[in-house]
C-alpha cells in the first residue's frame, strides 16, 4: 500500500468564499482597498481562519477568472485607486468616471472603458515623478522570468487591436524576437513598461493585504486552473509544452464528455499539455507556476483535479465536447516532484464530477483533501457521499461552489420530494434554509468548512456568481456596502463564532 505523500488538514476550521471582485467599493469592482481590510476584520470577529478567492489572474473576453491572458500576472482591476491618490499618482478627479458605476454588480464593459485610462494617468505621473523607481526596477528584475513575456505579449496585443496572437505578423510569433522588437520600438517599449508598472502596483497592494490577513490569523485560499487560455502569454511563450499545430492553433482542446448536465458535453477550448515534454524538463513550467501561487496564497485549490490523472481530449476543429477521448495524464510522479520542491505547500483537490477508480486512487495516494458539496447530497440516497454523516475528516465542505446557485435559490427550485428529504435530514421546515445549511455544515466531520458570502447574507438566485455554459452575465455579483455594514453590525459575527466554539472549528 502506498503511503500518502501529503497530510496537512489535521485541524478543524472555517472560512468564507468571496472573490475580490465581489467586495464593496466605490469604483465599479471590489479591490484591495479599505473594504478588503474590513472584511478580514469581519472574518476574525466571526472566528474564521480562511478567506477563499478565485484566481487573481487578469480576465479577458467572458470575464472569467479561469480564462486569463496570464497564469502569473495579477488582475489590474483589483488595484486600489484611492491608494494611488494617496501616493499622488492620481488626483481624486481622475476617478470621476468610476465613481458613477453600479454598486451591486460589475459592469465589465464599462470597467474596460473607464479603468485603463486611469491607470495610464498614474503611469505617466510615475514616469514624471519617478516615485519608488528603485523598488520598481527591483520588482522587474525579480520577476523578469514571467513579467517580460507577459508585458511584451500585452504590448503587442494592444498594437494589433487585441487580436489572437496566432493572427499577428509572423515576426512576432517568436517570443525572443518579439522581445527584441519591443525593446527597439519606443511606443511598444513604453507600453510594455506600463504593463510592468501595473503588475508592480498589484503586487505591492496584494502583499500588504495578505500580510494583514496573515497577521490576523487568516490564511488565503487561492485557486489554480489546470488549463490555460490559448490567447495567453503562457501558450505564446511556451508553445512546445502544448499540443499545437504549426500555425499555433491547438491540435486538441480540453472539455468534458456528455453527462446528465449536458447532452453534448462541454467544449472549454483550452489547449492541452504535452505532459511528456513537461516531464522531460522536470515540470519546470508547472513548478514556476506553483511557485507563483505559493507567493500569492497560503492554500492552493487545484481546479479540475481529475485532469492530473486523465483528461478529455477533443480533436480540433470541434463545436461540442462529444467526440473526445480520455487520455492518461501525468499522475503521481508530478505530485512527488512538487512535494520535493515545495514540501510544505497546502493543496485542496477539486475532485467533483464523474470520477473513475484511478482518480480516486490517485487522490488517496497523494493524501490531499477533496471537496464535499452539501447541495449535491440530496437525491433520496442515504449513502450519498456528500451527506454530512458520510464526510471524511480530510475534506473541505462547501454548501455550494462558485458554479452553483445560492442555497436559497437552489432550494426554491427543488422538486417537492427532494425538499421533503432536505427538511427531514435537517429536522427543520427550512424557512431559513441558508442558515439551516450553515448550522448543519458546522457539525460535519469535514475538517474545513468554506461558506459562501451570499449564503451568510441569505440571498437568492439574484446573487448567483456563475452559471456554467452561459457565455455572458457571469462573475458580476457584488456585495453592497449597505449589505456589508448591516452584516457587521448584526449579531451574525457573534453567532458564527458561537458555532465555531460549539463545533470545535
Amino acid at each position: 500500500m502506498t503511503m500518502a505523500i501529503w497530510s496537512w488538514l489535521n485541524e478543524r476550521g472555517c472560512g468564507v468564499f468571496l472573490h475580490i471582485s465581489s467586495l464593496p467599493n466605490g469604483h465599479g469592482i471590489g479591490c484591495f482597498g479599505q473594504p478588503a481590510y474590513d472584511f478580514i476584520k469581519f472574518l476574525t470577529a466571526s472566528g474564521m481562519k480562511y478567506w477563499q478567492i478565485c484566481p487573481l489572474n487578469p480576465t479577458s473576453f467572458g470575464d472569467s477568472p479561469y480564462q486569463s491572458p496570464s497564469a502569473f500576472a495579477g488582475n489590474p482591476y483589483f488595484i486600489d485607486l484611492q491608494d494611488l491618490v494617496g501616493e499622488e499618482l492620481l488626483f481624486p478627479s481622475d476617478l470621476n468616471g468610476l465613481v458613477a458605476m453600479a454598486e451591486s454588480f460589475v459592469d465589465f464593459g464599462k470597467m474596460y472603458e473607464n479603468f485603463w485610462p486611469v491607470l495610464k494617468i498614474a503611469f505617466e505621473n510615475f514616469l514624471r515623478f519617478k516615485n519608488h523607481g528603485d523598488d520598481f526596477n527591483s520588482f522587474c528584475q525579480r520577476f523578469a522570468w514571467w513579467l517580460d513575456n507577459y508585458a511584451t505579449f500585452m504590448a503587442i496585443k494592444d498594437q494589433f487591436g487585441g487580436h489572437l496572437w496566432t493572427d499577428w505578423p509572423r515576426e512576432f510569433s517568436d517570443p525572443e524576437a518579439a522581445l527584441d522588437k519591443v525593446h527597439s520600438d519606443e511606443k511598444l517599449s513604453r507600453m510594455a513598461t506600463f504593463y510592468k508598472f501595473v503588475q508592480w502596483i498589484f503586487d505591492r497592494q496584494w502583499n500588504k493585504l495578505k500580510n494583514f490577513a496573515n497577521a490576523n490569523g487568516i490564511e488565503i485560499v487561492g485557486d489554480i486552473p489546470i488549463f490555460v487560455g490559448l490567447d495567453s502569454a503562457d501558450v505564446w511563450a511556451n508553445k512546445r509544452i502544448f499540443k499545437l499545430q504549426e500555425d499555433g492553433f491547438p491540435k486538441f482542446v480540453a472539455g468534458v464528455p456528455p453527462d446528465a448536465f449536458s447532452k453534448t458535453g462541454q467544449l472549454w477550448g483550452n489547449p492541452v499539455y504535452d505532459w511528456d515534454v513537461l516531464a522531460a524538463d522536470d515540470f519546470s513550467w508547472w513548478t514556476n507556476r506553483i511557485g507563483r501561487c505559493v507567493e500569492l496564497y497560503d492554500v492552493v485549490r487545484l481546479d479540475h483535479f481529475r485532469g492530473f490523472c486523465d483528461y478529455w481530449e477533443i480533436p480540433t476543429p470541434a463545436t461540442t465536447g462529444m467526440n473526445g477521448k480520455w487520455v492518461k495524464s501525468v499522475g503521481i510522479k508530478f505530485f512527488q516532484h512538487v512535494k520535493k520542491v515545495f514540501p510544505s505547500i497546502k493543496f485542496i483537490a477539486e475532485d467533483l464530477g464523474c470520477l473513475n477508480d484511478d482518480v480516486v486512487q490517485l487522490l488517496r495516494d497523494i493524501g490531499l483533501p477533496g471537496m464535499n458539496v452539501l447541495q449535491f447530497a440530496f437525491d433520496q440516497n442515504n449513502k450519498n457521499k456528500y451527506l454530512p454523516h458520510e464526510h471524511e475528516k480530510n475534506s473541505v465542505l462547501y454548501l455550494g461552489t462558485h458554479d452553483n446557485d445560492t442555497t436559497m435559490g437552489w432550494f426554491r427550485l427543488l422538486p417537492e420530494d427532494i425538499k421533503h428529504q432536505v427538511r427531514c435530514y435537517l429536522r427543520t421546515n427550512c424557512d431559513d434554509v441558508s442558515w439551516d445549511f450553515i448550522k448543519k455544515a458546522y457539525e460535519s466531520p469535514s475538517n474545513l468548512l468554506i461558506l459562501n458570502m451570499q449564503d451568510i447574507l441569505n440571498l437568492g438566485s439574484e446573487a448567483r456568481f456563475n452559471t456554467p455554459n452561459i457565455p455572458s452575465g457571469n462573475w458580476q455579483w457584488r456585495m453592497t456596502m449597505e449589505q456589508f455594514n448591516g452584516l457587521c453590525e448584526s449579531p451574525t459575527p457573534q453567532y458564527l463564532r458561537h458555532l465555531q466554539d460549539t463545533y470545535g472549528r
